[in-house]
């Protein structure tokens, strides 16, 4: 998943490049000296001396195992920082301004392979009565997914079919860009990658297809520890909307107010979204990640809510599986730019600190 991120993203950043340039140098054309009435210059012998073998630029270097193992580590690095960040930010804050979904869940039951199926409904706030839309979800280790369209809110909030759907629209470039996950004013399709150069977003199926009119929308769903069901409303010309996330099976710890969260960033949990709250605000902490006799330190700070998220890549070298725990050490008070003006809070009187399994064999369903 990783990889095709990447590779998605390179080829908009190129097509990019190529339409910024082709749009900021246009061509002009060629005026001779007949044309603009002036004499011709005399042809003069250039002053420039000729090249000699010294100046030939140098053969192209041709990287080493080692450096190209180098350059495909910081690739997938950048990559899944990339995919962190949409995950950190779907919800609340990608939604527009004046509409918020939530997810109600309404029961619980086991499957015959002994996992939990629970079903959602969903609730909303800010829509417009007659306002179709279409329910997006965006499962771990895929891309997000259009489910189906002509959707809106009854008097009580709640999510049902209303209709067949008004005809689709033709995508924006933002709509279908990888690594996209917000536009100007709205919500778009895709906050994982989807096929670069894609011309419009094949329609969704009608609710009315599977569903009875004002028969409330269910999303039944299983999950892991730590894996967070993510979903999403949006206008048919995905101009705005609205999105949610909730983690059924937290892998969490609280202690005196404080509270540290991993939240999967991939099923093997070789990414994970570490989530504070309940820290002093903007204030630099200290995160240590214990992995076997290896300790590293982050440092993080908070919002002005007093809430963090910092993604980690975990693992240990010559390991496939393991346990990581993430322990609040308290604020840094190691002078920075940031607070050689402003000194950092005291330590607040909290000591959260959480494990969980990465590697393979740590998805298990609940």
């Amino acid at each position: 998943m990783v990889s095709r991120s990447l590779l998605a993203a390179c080829s908009l950043a190129a097509a990019f490049c190529l339409n910024f340039q082709a749009q900021s140098t246009p061509s002009q054309p060629a005026i001779t000296p007949a044309q603009s009435g002036q004499p011709a210059p005399a042809q003069t012998k250039p002053a420039t001396p000729p090249l000699q073998l010294q100046d030939l630029p140098p053969d192209p270097h041709t990287l080493t195992p080692a450096e190209q193992e180098q350059l495909r580590q910081q690739q997938i690095l950048n990559a899944a920082m990339r995919l962190a960040t949409m995950q950190a930010h779907w919800g609340p804050e990608m939604s527009t301004p004046g509409l918020s979904i939530a997810l109600a869940e309404v029961r619980r039951t086991k499957t015959p392979e002994g996992t939990t199926q629970i079903t959602y409904q969903i609730t909303g706030s800010g829509f417009s009565p007659d306002e179709k839309l279409s329910l997006v979800r965006w499962p771990l280790n895929t891309d997000a997914q259009t489910m189906m369209s002509g959707i809106n809110f009854d008097a009580k909030g709640v999510a049902v079919c209303a209709a067949a759907p008004a005809p689709a629209q033709p995508a924006s470039p933002a709509a279908t860009a990888p690594g996209t996950s917000q536009q100007a004013g709205g919500l778009t399709a895709a906050p994982a990658p989807n096929a670069a150069g894609s011309p419009s977003i094949p329609p969704a199926p009608s609710c009315s297809d599977t569903m009875q009119l004002h028969q409330p929308v269910e999303i039944q769903t299983t999950a892991a520890p730590g894996e967070a069901i993510r979903v999403a409303l949006m206008d048919v010309d995905r101009k705005h909307g609205a999105a949610v996330s909730t983690v059924p099976f937290p892998i969490a710890n609280a202690d005196k107010g404080c509270k540290l969260e991993v939240v999967l960033g991939i099923k093997d949990a070789s990414l994970v979204l570490i989530e504070g709250t309940g820290f002093p605000p903007k204030a630099p902490l200290k995160l240590d990640l214990i992995t076997g006799p290896d300790t590293r330190t982050l440092h993080p700070t908070t919002s002005a809510n007093g809430r963090m998220v910092v993604p980690i890549l975990t693992g240990a070298k010559g390991q496939d599986s393991g346990e990581t725990t993430v322990r609040f050490g308290g604020i840094n008070h190691v002078p920075t730019l940031e607070t050689s003006s402003t000194p950092p809070p005291p330590d607040p009187d909290c000591a959260p600190s959480v494990s969980f399994h990465w590697g393979n064999g740590s998805y298990k369903m609940e």
